[in-house]
């Protein structure tokens, strides 16, 4: 890959001709470049945030990054705006990534004292395997072909349930806890595709392990993305596309076991454990995406899935970062039909599985 720089200034100040902007075949916004400062030749500060998501959106054309940003920022002219509004604008954009992202607990093992509260955020990951990768962007293809063809109708709605359960991408993690009594802790937890509302009992295992038992009720928030519509292969040009994303809501719900050490008076903790849940969703699609009068098709699944997790937290009062990594196990069923009895094509149901991994982290404050 050649470098090549741009004949743009900032803001009326002059560059200095160093090259650091990729060529991908047109010249690099003016935020791109280094301009010249009197004590040192170099501005001191450089914009990072605008050039790590332009490298994003060209690197992934496709895959679980695409989907989840890439939409965001692809009619946005070149980023001049101050660092508080691009904050604000990735915030906003993650904050509003439907259904993506996985659903971490980011709690350890030990509880809440009684009356302390905490709040969170931070950000949650999801990437699927290759298979239910694969799966996705086949559905993603097939959305833009005829469906009245039985294979590729099957392919579009595996493509259709795989995306609205797993949900590769990124998106937030916000949660409040609060101790509620002895050994016993609630939260509330919003991930941009669901509302978790949870309780769990800690059971101590002398002065630096416990075991923690919980219970969560999930509510499921899947609205369509139409501004990353992912990669499009059309077989028939002519041919109208199907929505993709799913307009669903369902519910849910999951056990998880955690075994946590507490170390150095609190400020350090590790954990680790699994989780078991279930989720149903239900919802439609339009079978013409432009035409909001077009024929709808009904869409229900469910998820059972299985999960193996581990993390650690440390801090100083009153802030702690925590980081998790969990690998989920997902066994997927659903179907497609139509919504008012009319023909349909032959979707099938759905019957699949597959793994992913979710990091996710955020930063916490106890009060």
């Amino acid at each position: 890959m050649s470098a090549q720089g741009s004949t743009n200034s900032v803001e009326g100040v002059p560059n200095t001709g160093m090259p650091i902007w990729p060529d991908f075949g047109h010249a690099a916004p003016g935020w791109a470049r280094l301009p010249a400062s009197p004590a040192f030749g170099l501005r001191q500060r450089v914009d990072l945030l605008p050039f790590v998501l332009y490298l994003l959106r060209h690197m992934a054309s496709s895959g679980v990054v695409y989907r989840a940003l890439a939409g965001r920022f692809r009619s946005r002219a070149p980023l001049r705006w101050g660092a508080g509004e691009r904050w604000v604008s990735l915030c906003m954009a993650l904050a509003t990534s439907g259904c993506g992202g996985g659903t971490p607990l980011l709690h350890p093992a030990h509880p809440l004292p009684v009356s302390t509260v905490s709040f969170g955020a931070g950000l949650s990951g999801q990437f699927a395997s290759d298979h239910l990768d694969a799966t996705i962007d086949r559905g993603q293809a097939a959305a833009g072909a005829s469906l009245s063809n039985a294979a590729t109708a099957r392919t579009y709605a595996a493509g259709v349930l795989t995306k609205a359960f797993v949900g590769p991408g990124i998106s937030p993690w916000v949660s409040a806890r609060v101790g509620v009594a002895e050994n016993t802790e609630a939260g509330l937890t919003y991930t941009g595709r669901s509302l978790r509302l949870d309780a769990r009992y800690v059971f101590p295992l002398g002065e630096e392990w416990a075991l923690s038992v919980g219970l969560g009720a999930t509510a499921l928030l899947l609205a369509p993305d139409s501004s990353s519509p992912g990669p499009v292969i059309e077989e028939n040009p002519g041919t109208q596309r199907a929505e993709f994303e799913l307009d669903a809501s369902g519910f849910g719900g999951d056990i998880p076991f955690l075994v946590g050490y507490q170390a150095v008076n609190g400020f350090v903790d590790l954990w680790a454990g699994a989780r078991v849940g279930y989720e149903r969703a239900s919802g439609e699609l339009l079978s013409r995406v432009d035409d909001v009068g077009a024929p709808r098709y009904d869409a229900k699944g469910d998820r059972l899935w299985g999960a193996a997790l581990a993390g650690f937290s440390l801090g100083v009062p009153p802030l702690w970062l925590r980081f998790e990594l969990a690998t989920t196990f997902h066994k997927l069923s659903g179907e497609l039909r139509s919504s008012d009895g009319a023909p349909a094509p032959e979707f099938g149901e759905l019957d699949a599985s597959g793994w992913s991994l979710a990091p996710s982290g955020a930063i916490l404050g106890k009060f």
